[in-house]
């Protein structure tokens, strides 16, 4: 018996056509171009920083909406977060070597 080809579960199989001269995107193609979830498409829909469109009874995301989405992305900069945390598990083995 062979294996079956094609997409990984999950991910996109449809027409490979250059997404950005569609209107309009499905909820996966747009959450698997963007990086995100289909959860995060929709809470971006409802913080108005991404357009949702109804046709046919499919929601779809319009490709203007997501190429600003993605052209207003930070630079990614390492934080802070977590800092004191490792500092104090650093400390605690510090001293319990010590003893």
């Amino acid at each position: 018996m062979s294996k079956p080809t094609g997409a990984p579960a999950g991910t996109y199989s449809g027409p490979s056509i250059d997404w950005r001269s569609a209107a309009y995107l499905t909820l996966p193609r747009a959450s698997e171009i963007a990086g995100i979830s289909p959860a995060s498409l929709y809470k971006l829909n409802e913080a108005g920083r991404l357009e949702f469109k109804r046709l046919a009874g499919r929601t779809l995301v319009t490709t203007e909406s997501l190429i600003a989405l993605i052209d207003s992305a930070e630079p990614w900069a390492p934080s802070d977060r977590g800092a004191s945390g490792r500092a104090a598990r650093a400390e605690r083995a510090r001293a319990s070597w010590a003893e």
